[in-house]
């Protein structure tokens, strides 16, 4: 809903966004403006910037570096939980630690692409198109919406990640939204009136024998049951 609602408002070519809360559930019914609270904590404004394709690329590949491990197998876990010295899980009150915050766990939208578990880190991303059918190029540039944290630097992924400086992250963007972002989830639900938010399935992550496998056993070893 995040994505869409991102590109409805600023015409981008592509959305960045990640989940802001690690297990918050709206049920079925009204929502209060509680509710948007419990999703969307953070006051970010929504920015709209230019990145070329292969900054694209590399936004990605660091975002997804922080989600999963490196599989050799379908024993592997798919997540990066928090391990110690011996390389095993540590448990807080029975129940794993994700090792980074999850909302920095960027997915994108508008564009269609895989996640190769299997392969290293930086070399698992492989964007095949636009959402619409568009061929994505490397050397292009490209509209990108993005929330205020995530654009000023927060997270690395424009730093760390792309490899911008401070300066040249400035000189990117070309407009900023006057109202936080959850005013305009808000107006977009009311506008709306009934909201049943579906995922795009523009992305997967493979080689699906084993994460499908290995993401049932992370979302037990998270939850107590698969999601």
């Amino acid at each position: 809903m995040i994505h869409s609602i991102q590109l409805e408002i600023t015409g981008a070519d592509v959305s960045f966004a990640a989940p802001l809360s690690f297990d918050v559930s709206i049920d079925k019914g009204p929502v209060t403006v509680g509710d948007m609270f419990k999703l969307y904590r953070y006051e970010n404004m929504l920015f709209t910037m230019r990145m070329s394709g292969s900054e694209i690329l590399k936004y990605l590949e660091y975002s997804y570096s922080g989600w999963y491990n490196t599989m050799k197998s379908a024993d592997d876990n798919l997540m990066k939980f928090r391990t110690g010295n011996d390389g095993k899980i540590i448990l807080t009150n029975g129940k794993p630690r994700l090792r980074n915050q999850t909302y920095n766990f960027d997915s994108a939208a508008g564009i269609n692409y895989t996640v190769d578990v299997s392969k290293p880190e930086g070399k698992r991303v492989t964007i095949t198109s636009f959402s619409d059918g568009r061929r994505f190029n490397k050397d292009g540039l490209y509209r990108v919406a993005v929330n205020s944290y995530r654009g000023t630097g927060g997270g690395g992924h424009f730093t760390n990640g792309v490899g911008l400086t401070a300066q040249e992250l400035r000189s990117r963007l070309i407009t900023s939204t006057d109202k936080d972002l959850r005013y305009y989830i808000i107006k977009a639900i009311e506008k709306r009136k009934v909201v049943a938010p579906s995922a795009n399935k523009n992305w997967k992550v493979i080689p699906v024998e084993w994460t499908k496998i290995a993401a049932h056993r992370d979302s037990v070893l998270m939850f107590g049951s698969s999601r």
